[in-house]
């Protein structure tokens, strides 16, 4: 495949800045959601831009001039019945009739419902499979096809280094197939299922509006693991800019990028390295699951208190706690230092023992990763701490 023809995916904050550097960055498509609404998505509202419908309008028409399609997320894991319902369906096909209006080019889902509804009552839209969906299989991947799905994002947990499975999947599936490059999350992450309901309750419009506490206790534990196993930034399965080459080689020509919680400039900087294929500095830098705290400005500030003021549900206090632990990790992955990195995945794959039997991602972790291992074990320290808050009850009680 040539280099010329690579796609690549990126996601909006909805800054109207964004647009023009993106159109001389070549981006072909651009994605968001509402913070809130009747469906849902894979990302908590309260760390989101809280913007109106006339601002989202607004911002892809500014897309449009400039050339660029948006996608607008419906891929929420679990719908919370809400689909199931006369007021419910109302509610959903009033939003898509407004997508509609708005001239939203596609959209993603994780529901086969709704990729059958939408296919047959809203044929403008374009389909695109969610990554929450977990495509790892041929066999998944035909099923999402034969209904009618025109992209496929495989499973960032299981599908980013199995370059037979690539492979096999072009082959044999005629659909767009697209990976996101700079995911970081675990390698068939046992938290995946239960972390993506979260994400979809935690930005529905139903939820919202009940008093609860959508602290993010996956993230919290997936970073917790990572304290404890640093290795595992390494075995994470993002996709070097230098490596897409390997991938388009293998048959993928898409790449989406995240992440929609980002500073205008953090999207810049991820935008610049993976459009010009090479970044000199600390991989860390393009990878935002690693990161500490999510911006907080005047348009996350009310679904922040939204979700998190319920002084009879838990304890305040507690808050203030988690916010002092949310820091940036100081780690470093020093990029250079991992050319040639991908070749063995290319080749062999991982074996099925699992990571102890094989040791790949510790060597090169000897190589590429620094940290300052009292500061970590003293925040894994902390982390493990409030953990143990969920886990004791101690959270909700004063």
């Amino acid at each position: 495949m040539e280099r010329w023809k690579m796609k690549l995916v990126m996601p909006t904050n909805w800054d109207d800045a964004l647009v023009p550097e993106y159109k001389k960055l070549g981006i072909a498509e651009c994605y968001g959601k509402l913070a809130v609404d009747v469906v849902g998505g894979g990302r908590s509202a309260f760390i989101l831009p809280n913007v109106s419908r006339a601002r989202v309008a607004g911002h892809i028409r500014k897309l449009h001039g400039a050339g660029i399609k948006f996608n607008y997320l419906l891929n929420a894991a679990c719908g919370s019945f809400r689909e199931f319902s006369r007021s419910g369906d109302k509610e959903v096909r009033k939003l898509l009739g407004w997508l509609a209006d708005a001239g939203v080019d596609s959209v993603t889902v994780t529901s086969p419902y709704f990729l059958q509804m939408i296919k047959k009552k809203y044929p403008v839209f374009k389909i695109c499979v969610s990554t929450n969906a977990e495509v790892a299989s041929l066999q998944k991947a035909l099923f999402w096809q034969d209904f009618g799905a025109d992209q496929i994002t495989l499973s960032h947990n299981l599908a980013n280094r199995d370059f037979a499975l690539i492979r096999l999947l072009k082959k044999k599936v005629s659909c767009e197939l697209r990976l996101i490059a700079n995911t970081s999350c675990l390698l068939d992450c046992p938290l995946s299922r239960y972390h993506t309901a979260y994400d979809a309750h935690s930005s529905q419009a139903d939820s919202a509006r009940r008093p609860g506490f959508a602290v993010d206790y996956c993230n919290l534990f997936c970073k917790f693991i990572r304290l404890s196993d640093p290795v595992r930034f390494i075995s994470s399965q993002w996709i070097r800019p230098e490596d897409l080459a390997v991938y388009e080689s293998a048959g993928i020509g898409t790449f989406k990028l995240i992440d929609r919680r980002c500073s205008t400039e953090k999207l810049l900087l991820i935008a610049r390295a993976y459009a010009g294929r090479r970044y000199d500095g600390n991989l860390v830098d393009l990878l935002p699951i690693f990161h500490g705290k999510t911006v907080l400005d005047f348009r996350t500030l009310p679904l922040k208190l939204r979700y998190f003021f319920h002084p009879r549900e838990l304890n305040l206090f507690s808050l203030v706690e988690l916010g002092s632990i949310l820091q940036d990790f100081r780690i470093r992955i020093d990029n250079t230092k991992l050319n040639g990195f991908i070749g063995k995945f290319v080749t062999a794959g991982c074996p099925p023992e699992g990571c102890s039997d094989c040791g790949y991602c510790a060597r090169v972790a000897g190589e590429a990763l620094s940290y300052d291992k009292e500061y970590l074990i003293s925040l894994r320290e902390r982390y493990g701490n409030f953990l143990q808050k969920f886990v004791n009850g101690d959270l909700f009680h004063y």
